[in-house]
């Protein structure tokens, strides 16, 4: 089977947008002539202006920026009269600084930094929809998941390490229930941590310690933290396992790591189970070709005993339309049948009529959700295991070598 390309890159000639996604990591400049030929297509077919969005970018590497600036280069040569407008995010660290210069050079050239002026409701990845709709899953995940953080552990005064933080709701949660001692919020998204620093500024929260950081390699110090959590994260990554040996390695010797995943291939309504449960099962699959397992729950249990993990506790979180308030629940498919008809479909270079197909079994999901005879379910997995007490820092370093 064919590797899947690390990045997406598309034409919406409507906009007159090219929107380049993904990681951009080529070993040199030959390695992006599907980009070049995209880009110098766009600009040979419009007038007036182009729009570059790159605000979709995590990665990219010096070739690829050499590779882009090069495009705008020869198209200010071969057409000064085509405005092109490059819209970038601070994803990638240092792509202000650098695109900063390609308006200096060429007059016909504006770059934007979407996410300068984050602000709460102001959206983070794509629009302002989506974070009340993060907010909304958070919500109905905590009203039954705030009793099983007690029974896995977590009591008031503890050091809690986030990992993976997202926009920051659960650690503000947390703090808020169980008041910790010290708490510190991880995320490799510097939109997602700028929103999550904007609320607690505004909502008069100084003690969460937010840090940029890659999950795998955190700068935090070894047997630190008395409760770990990762949340809804180690079902995104193709190694699993490196974010967990480095929980462990900042988990305390007695201390737990707690973690939550989906099994999206079980997802249920009736009466239109058939419709749902296909569209789940493909949407595990597109997933699956990108690297990520929507069914990871169930295999936690797994992982935490093969890195020995003691006491190892697993327990499920059904979220249906009869525990939870429909209107919320609905709204989060909802917000599923854009990213997955969208950016997902995109990416697996799905065709139209297998997009209208999972359009329509989402709508289904959501008519079982709403209906007055419908039952739909959306279930997660909880786990925890304790770091043993005997082990310490040689334990934790002989887990992260494997």
């Amino acid at each position: 089977m064919a590797v899947p390309s690390p990045y997406t890159i598309r034409f919406i000639e409507n906009d007159q947008e090219v929107v380049l996604a993904g990681a951009v990591r080529p070993p040199n400049a030959a390695a992006l002539a599907d980009v070049r030929a995209v880009l110098e297509g766009a600009a040979d077919s419009v007038s007036g202006i182009l729009f570059v969005n790159l605000k979709r970018l995590r990665y990219l590497n010096h070739a690829g920026f050499c590779e882009l600036a090069r495009f705008v280069r020869e198209s200010a040569r071969k057409r000064p009269e085509l405005r092109i407008k490059i819209v970038i995010s601070s994803v990638v660290p240092w792509a202000p600084q650098r695109f900063a210069i390609l308006p200096e050079l060429y007059s016909n050239v504006v770059v934007e930094h979407y996410d300068r002026a984050f602000y709460p409701g102001q959206g983070v990845i794509e629009n302002d929809a989506l974070i009340p709709v993060l907010r909304t899953q958070t919500n109905i995940i905590w009203h039954h998941e705030r009793e099983l953080l007690v029974e896995h552990g977590l009591k008031e005064g503890m050091k809690v390490a986030d990992i993976c933080c997202g926009i920051g709701d659960f650690a503000v949660l947390m703090r808020k229930e169980f008041k910790p001692s010290r708490i510190v919020a991880v995320d490799h998204s510097r939109p997602f941590l700028q929103y999550a620093t904007q609320v607690a500024r505004e909502f008069g929260i100084g003690d969460i310690e937010y840090q940029f950081g890659d999950a795998t390699n955190l700068f935090l110090e070894d047997d630190e933290f008395d409760f770990v959590t990762s949340r809804l994260s180690l079902q995104v990554f193709d190694q699993p396992e490196k974010i967990l040996r480095e929980l462990m390695r900042i988990c305390k010797p007695g201390g737990r790591v707690y973690l939550t995943n989906e099994m999206m291939s079980h997802n249920y309504g009736y009466p239109r189970h058939e419709t749902v449960s296909w569209a789940y099962r493909q949407i595990n699959d597109m997933c699956a070709e990108l690297g990520m397992d929507l069914s990871f729950g169930p295999k936690m249990f797994s992982l935490l005993t093969d890195l020995g993990f003691e006491d190892i506790k697993v327990e499920t979180i059904d979220i249906t339309n009869r525990n939870t308030a429909v209107e919320d629940f609905a709204r989060v498919i909802e917000s599923w049948e854009g990213y997955v008809t969208g950016e997902l479909s995109t990416a697996t270079h799905q065709p139209k009529e297998m997009v209208e197909r999972l359009r329509s079994g989402l709508r289904d999901h959501v008519y079982t959700i709403t209906s007055r005879r419908g039952f739909a379910t959306w279930p997660l997995y909880v786990a925890s295991g304790r770091k043993p007490r005997a082990s310490g820092r040689g334990a934790a370093r002989k887990a992260a070598s494997g």
